[in-house]
C-alpha cells in the first residue's frame, strides 16, 4: 500500500527504472523495501531504488553483487552508503502536483506522442547530444502501454520532450511520473506547461536536482514532498 506522496514518487520511479532495465535485458525484482536490477548497469539509471526509508539485511546483501558503476537511488535520503564503497553523486527534491482542476483534458496541436522508431530518433536527438546514450531508450519501450514519450513540435522541430509513466495508485487513482524533460532552460515554464497540458486531471510526480528551477515547478502547481540522493558504486 502506498502511504503518501514521497512513497508514490519512489514507487513510480522504480516502475520506470524497471521498464528501462528490463527492456535492456536485466533481471529485475521488487522486494519489500527496494527494487533491484542485479546483473546489468545502464548509464543514467540506478540498479536499486529504495521504497522505504529503512533497509534490512536483503538490501545490504544486494550491494556487493552490483556491477561497478551501478547506482543506488536512496528515495528518502536516509542512508549512508559510503562505508559500502559508494559515493554520493547528488541530492534532489521530489515534487508532486495534485490535479489542479476538474476540467477536461485538451491537447495542443504542438503536443505529440512519440509512436514510431523514426520519431523516437528525433526525440533522442533533442534529449541528448551524446548519441552513445540513445541506446538506453530502444524503440521497444514504445510498446509499453504504461509509458509515453512526448514531444512539443514547433515548425517541424522537436523543441521539448519528456517521458510519462503510469503507476502506482495513490488514494485509489494512478499517478503519472514525469522524467527526462528537455528544452532550453529559459523555456522551462512554457515547455512544462505544454507537456502537462493533456493531463489536467492527473496527479503527477517528478524530481529535480537543480534548486534554481524549483520555483518554475511551484508556479505550475508542484509541491516539494521529500528529498532523495543518488549514490554510485566505485
Amino acid at each position: 500500500m502506498i502511504a503518501g506522496r514521497q512513497d508514490a514518487c519512489a514507487h513510480n520511479n522504480a516502475l520506470w527504472c524497471d521498464a528501462v532495465l528490463k527492456t535492456a535485458g536485466a533481471k529485475t525484482e521488487f522486494h519489500a523495501g527496494f527494487w533491484c536490477a542485479r546483473d546489468k548497469a545502464l548509464p543514467l539509471y540506478p540498479n536499486i531504488v529504495t521504497l522505504s526509508p529503512k533497509q534490512g539485511a536483503d538490501f545490504y546483501a544486494a550491494l556487493p553483487d552490483l556491477p561497478k558503476g551501478a547506482g543506488v537511488k536512496d528515495s528518502f535520503d536516509s542512508l549512508d552508503l559510503a562505508p559500502y564503497g559508494f559515493q554520493r553523486l547528488f541530492s534532489g527534491t521530489w515534487l508532486f502536483r495534485p490535479p489542479p482542476s476538474a476540467k477536461r483534458a485538451s491537447i495542443s496541436s504542438d503536443w505529440h506522442k512519440v509512436a514510431t522508431s523514426e520519431s523516437l530518433k528525433k526525440w533522442l536527438a533533442g534529449w541528448n547530444e551524446n548519441e552513445s546514450l540513445h541506446a538506453v531508450f530502444p524503440s521497444r519501450l514504445l510498446e509499453r502501454k504504461t509509458i509515453d514519450f512526448a514531444a512539443i513540435i514547433k515548425d517541424g522541430k522537436v523543441k521539448a520532450g519528456a517521458v510519462f509513466n503510469t503507476g502506482p495508485k495513490l488514494d485509489g487513482k494512478d499517478i503519472l511520473g514525469l522524467s527526462n524533460v528537455f528544452c532550453r532552460k529559459t523555456w522551462l515554464y512554457s515547455a512544462l506547461h505544454d507537456l502537462l497540458e493533456p493531463f489536467p486531471n492527473r496527479s503527477i510526480c517528478t524530481y529535480e536536482n537543480d534548486a534554481s528551477v524549483l520555483p518554475v515547478y511551484r508556479q505550475l502547481g508542484f509541491e516539494p514532498c521529500g528529498q532523495l540522493s543518488v549514490w554510485l558504486k566505485q
